[in-house]
């Protein structure tokens, strides 16, 4: 089976190499724990069309654990997993792709972004000129920038601009109905509905649940998003009853990857939730989750997939369940620490402390890799001091223990992810 061919080296070897052959590079920057990069590693990554393509670019992968990482991430604005990036040869950036695509949209993003390099532009071009509409953007490029990751900005794109203002102003200036719509989303949540024509939100709503072809380009933001977007709108019934509708068909498209019909399931719920409980919702999301993980094989796309399943339980009111299918993971998982916070989290919910920092402890002490020791690490000392503050000897350890991950972690323990988890305790504490 063909695979991405993944330049190694490091990354300043991979910007020489797409500066020696003329070739935009395409980095993944990420982690082996993260639940959205074990969903683009099966839903993208293994996809034979995204395969095909990635062949015309340089492509290299970037672990937030490998040595010098955080401190590469520093330098080239990178912090939330997965961040993609693609590159012209000289090293600028083309535009910051979403992850939350599906292998068929992103590929179609993907192709797009090159395209529009191949004319001469890119996100921050296009988007200098339609603030200042000094040129009439072409369509590819109204879609490049609405799909332009601006979660994982790091004010590349934006700079010092506010994302809200300037998603309004590229909603106002954009003749592309298709791109519109999606930016018209984007500003919505960016702007959490204020100072927003409640109405007009209701009818580009409708609008896009009405239309198949429309809420599919733009399930990403539906999936995730859907139901704050109702929130900032009228007509409530009228937009839960039809994203409902939209929702019920992502369950069942075989043709969606089994997270993603997942999250569908979850949406569905989520959106029941809010005219009518019913004791049927939840026998339909443990019977989807029981049969999604039954079928399951691959390891990444299972890693999301129990992620999914259990925030689906968790939220059906089925928390008991959502404990036994991270149980039933560990041993199986190739990251079980990361399961372990989530069990953390469970017993935090129930009340119980001793799980809740025993949970804690034990992720800690499985993590894997300088970065994510560090914050699991912080994670349980913070939990020790807030739920144990008497408890002076486990606390002194946690923090030697905190302190040799430090000393391994070296120049990158004050650099990107790392220091902002360093900061969230007392340096004295440390």
């Amino acid at each position: 089976m063909a695979a991405i061919a993944w330049q190694h080296g490091g990354l300043d070897a991979a910007f020489a190499l797409a500066a020696a052959q003329q070739r935009p590079l395409f980095l993944y920057w990420g982690a082996v724990w993260c639940p959205p990069c074990n969903r683009v590693k099966s839903e993208i990554f293994a996809r034979d069309e995204f395969i095909e393509r990635s062949a015309s670019v340089i492509c290299c992968q970037l672990d937030g654990d490998s040595a010098g990482a955080q401190a590469l991430g520093a330098r080239h604005g990178l912090r939330s997993y997965p961040t993609l990036v693609l590159y012209a040869p000289d090293g600028g950036e083309i535009t910051r792709l979403p992850c939350e695509l599906d292998g068929e949209l992103f590929t179609s993003a993907f192709d797009n972004a090159l395209a529009v390099h191949a004319a001469g532009s890119c996100a921050s071009g296009a988007l200098a000129a339609a603030l200042s509409g000094e040129r009439k953007l072409s369509a590819g490029e109204w879609s490049l920038l609405s799909h332009y990751s601006w979660d994982t900005d790091e004010g590349r794109l934006l700079g010092s601009r506010g994302l809200a203002p300037t998603l309004l102003a590229l909603v106002s200036a954009c003749d592309d109905a298709d791109a519109g719509a999606r930016l018209q989303l984007h500003a919505q949540l960016a702007t959490a509905g204020k100072d927003i024509d409640a109405e007009a939100n209701a009818a580009l709503l409708l609008k896009v649940f009405a239309d198949a072809r429309l809420a599919r380009a733009n399930m990403d933001i539906l999936a995730n998003s859907g139901i704050n977007l109702i929130k900032y709108a009228t007509r409530r019934e009228e937009l839960v009853a039809a994203l409902g509708e939209v929702a019920a068909r992502w369950a069942d498209d075989f043709w969606l990857g089994a997270p993603d019909r997942l999250m569908a399931v979850r949406l569905q719920m989520r959106l029941g939730r809010l005219l009518a409980p019913s004791q049927g919702l939840q026998e339909r999301v443990r019977a989807r989750v029981d049969e999604a993980l039954a079928q399951s094989t691959d390891p990444y796309e299972r890693h999301t997939l129990v992620n999914t399943a259990v925030s689906a339980l968790n939220d059906a009111g089925l928390p008991a369940q959502a404990e036994q299918v991270l149980l039933a993971e560990l041993p199986r998982s190739h990251s079980p620490y990361y399961f372990m916070l989530s069990l953390a989290s469970s017993a935090k919910r129930r009340g119980d402390t001793a799980a809740v920092l025993d949970w804690y402890g034990k992720a800690w002490q499985a993590a894997v890799g300088p970065a994510t020791r560090l914050q699991w690490g912080v994670t349980y000392l913070s939990s020790l001091l807030e739920l144990a503050p008497q408890d002076s000897a486990r606390i002194e350890q946690a923090r030697a223990g905190l302190r040799a991950d430090i000393a391994q972690a070296g120049a990158d323990a004050h650099q990107q992810r790392n220091q902002a988890q360093l900061q969230k305790l007392n340096w004295g504490q440390v």
